[in-house]
């Protein structure tokens, strides 16, 4: 479970780099389109490295590419999300 953690957590990281790159790159995209950079970037790393959050917590999902999607949104959000599910989770074991 903790390896999960921290391939997510790194993958959050990377998100939140490339999402600044690009706002640096681009620095009059509105906030809305900010947000789907960071999206389709957490898809398309999540989807890359072959990270999903359900098969490693054993929650049987039909399609992987659904995994990887929902994984792909939850590090969109950053690092401080992904870290407060790590707390979360821990303290639920």
């Amino acid at each position: 479970m903790d390896m999960i953690l921290a391939k997510v957590t790194a993958i959050a990281f990377l998100v939140e780099v490339l999402t600044n790159l690009v706002k640096a790159l681009v620095p009059d995209l509105e906030k809305r389109y900010i947000t789907i950079v960071a999206g389709v970037l957490g898809i398309l790393i999540a989807t890359i490295t072959g990270t999903g959050i359900l098969a490693t917590l054993e929650i049987p999902v039909q399609f992987v590419y659904v995994d990887y999607f929902i994984t792909g949104i939850l590090v969109s959000r950053g690092a401080n999300i992904v870290h407060d599910l790590a707390k979360a989770l821990n303290l639920a074991s």
